[in-house]
């Protein structure tokens, strides 16, 4: 799953970074390489760096940390109904959010390698956000875990699960507009070198996504997907009868085949974001034009123009029509095992709105 395939593809891919696009490696110790492979989903990594939606970095990278799954783009958008459920992938849910600033930091490290100059103010910036998102998201994403908990028993309509991408977007968006005056700040300390790394990482995130999701042998291509599915089915409902996964991947069929377009629009807004950041970095325009270059970035990534408009309407609905087909095939033990993680993942959100603010805020503002 950019810019967020890990916010709002990757968020998920936040934490696709809480477990959906502050910024996305402590300089030392177990933060750069978390003992807990969830940790990575936590923070939005799918297995090591960069395996996060590699199209959106670090403009995006503050909702990745903090509400994953409700900001991932497409793992969200195949599961938006489940989307709080990533958001707690491999019950790590606190302890993604409470590693939060050291995986943001991380992130944005891998992809410009933070100068000294630079790193106080990037870990101020993730202090603040943590501590905002903890106060102004947290309590509206236990709301959407309790909706899904109570929902997830009934027969899924696709209106349904458009109500919880709907909620996502707007989580999404508002991440990244509060997040939007320190990335304009970043921005205009970015170096030559550091876009140049930055657009490495790009590619060798989408040689990996061509390898995996593009592989010329279509029945590979399939199983790629249907384990990338199975994974987050799994997560919420639990395990899986031999009929239901093969009715799983004859439902899967038009997501694979739009492949091809989701990867075109991938390396569509990664090209927007090179462009935007090279011409801020070229001119140094003054700090209100480049958070208005970024206002329209944000609505290009969630409503892209022209033929790519087309395509990504044609995904979400496939997305959608997966979501449904695979919650109306569950079983009442398998909506029992969904309600069951919905209501363990509210009782931790819960507990990090408790904390008031603990954790990753005194960490970060501490360094």
């Amino acid at each position: 799953m950019s810019v967020s395939e890990n916010i709002l593809e990757n968020a998920g891919r936040v934490f696709r970074g809480l477990c959906r696009q502050g910024w996305r490696n402590s300089a030392d110790g177990p933060a750069k390489n978390p003992a807990n492979p969830c940790q990575y989903w936590a923070g939005g990594h799918q297995n090591k760096p960069g395996a996060m939606r590699a199209d959106f970095n670090m403009a995006h990278s503050a909702q990745r940390v903090t509400v994953s799954e409700i900001h991932n783009r497409w793992a969200r958008r195949i599961f938006v109904f489940l989307g709080a459920a990533a958001l707690c992938a491999c019950n790590a849910m606190k302890l993604g959010y409470q590693q939060g600033d050291h995986l943001a930091y991380w992130w944005i490290d891998n992809y410009v390698d933070v100068s000294s100059e630079q790193e106080p103010h990037t870990r101020e910036a993730i202090a603040r956000f943590f501590a905002w998102h903890r106060k102004a998201q947290l309590p509206e994403i236990a709301g959407l875990l309790q909706q899904a908990k109570t929902e997830v028993r009934q027969p899924v309509s696709p209106a349904m699960v458009e109500q919880f991408q709907e909620a996502s977007q707007r989580l999404a968006r508002q991440s990244f507009d509060y997040a939007m005056p320190d990335m304009a700040d970043l921005l205009l300390t970015l170096t030559p070198e550091q876009i140049s790394r930055m657009e490495k990482k790009f590619a060798e995130g989408n040689a990996k996504y061509r390898k995996t999701f593009l592989n010329p042998k279509p029945a590979e291509r399939e199983e790629a997907r249907f384990d990338k599915v199975m994974d987050y089915a799994k997560l919420v409902y639990g395990s899986f009868s031999h009929e239901q996964e093969q009715a799983i991947r004859a439902a899967l069929a038009p997501v694979v085949q739009n492949a091809e377009a989701r990867y075109a629009e991938r390396v569509a807004r990664q090209q927007e974001w090179i462009k935007l950041v090279r011409y801020v970095q070229t001119t140094q325009p003054p700090k209100a034009q480049v958070m208005d270059l970024l206002r329209r970035f944000r609505d290009y990534w969630q409503n892209p123009p022209g033929r790519r408009a087309a395509s990504h309407e044609a995904s979400t609905n496939a997305g959608i029509a997966l979501t449904v087909a695979i919650a109306n095939m569950t079983t009442p033990k398998q909506k029992a095992h969904a309600e069951d993680r919905f209501q363990k993942w509210i009782e931790d959100t819960h507990a990090l709105m408790r904390e008031k603010g603990g954790g990753p805020v005194r960490a970060a503002a501490a360094n």
